[in-house]
């Protein structure tokens, strides 16, 4: 194993346990009230090895929610089914966090941090698609992903307020049903 091998492996481990830390914490308090402190003591993390990685809580939502678009975006058979299979895995996520991202979107004190997780998880839905060369104009792009995101959000939201049900597999089948049509231009966004 390299000396590069062996410290990517830990600064790997060392915002993995930082994201976990963070999202622990939503547990017990609002995003508005976490300090980088708690963050730290949390992830059994110094302050300065965490100032190594992000420059603050916000870096760290947003780094999280990065990772979240790696479970968006996965490979399928057909543009369909990888959206689909894309929506249930987005789904599956919130259903196996739902405790974490109940508090995260139901809260209204985290209000903030709901609008700069659902802007970021936008924006990086954007870059994705206009790496892979969709067959319409950056500004189509946008305007679809604002509508994407907008409605993926709201669904997921009321789904939460409903305790995470009907199951995620219907919820993905539903949502894809929605927005199926205005989505059909992205030929190879999916995987």
């Amino acid at each position: 194993m390299t000396v590069q091998h062996c410290e990517d492996i830990r600064i790997q481990r060392t915002r993995k346990l930082l994201i976990q830390a963070l999202t622990e914490l939503l547990n017990e308090k609002t995003f508005d009230e976490i300090r980088v402190k708690d963050i730290c003591q949390r992830a059994g993390v110094h302050r300065s090895t965490f100032y190594d990685h992000f420059e603050d809580k916000l870096h760290l939502l947003t780094y999280g929610i990065q990772d979240l678009m790696d479970i968006l975006i996965s490979p399928s058979t057909d543009n369909l089914n990888k959206m689909q299979h894309a929506i249930y895995r987005i789904f599956k996520f919130f259903k196996l966090n739902q405790q974490e991202y109940t508090l995260l979107f139901l809260d209204p004190r985290n209000a903030a941090a709901k609008h700069l997780f659902q802007t970021e998880f936008c924006r990086s839905l954007r870059s994705a698609i206009q790496e892979r060369g969709p067959q319409a104009s950056l500004e189509e792009v946008r305007q679809h992903c604002i509508f994407f995101t907008g409605g993926l959000f709201s669904v997921l939201t009321w789904w939460l307020e409903h305790d995470a049900q009907p199951p995620a597999r219907q919820m993905a089948a539903g949502f894809m049903k929605m927005v199926w049509p205005c989505f059909q231009f992205w030929p190879d966004a999916w995987g």
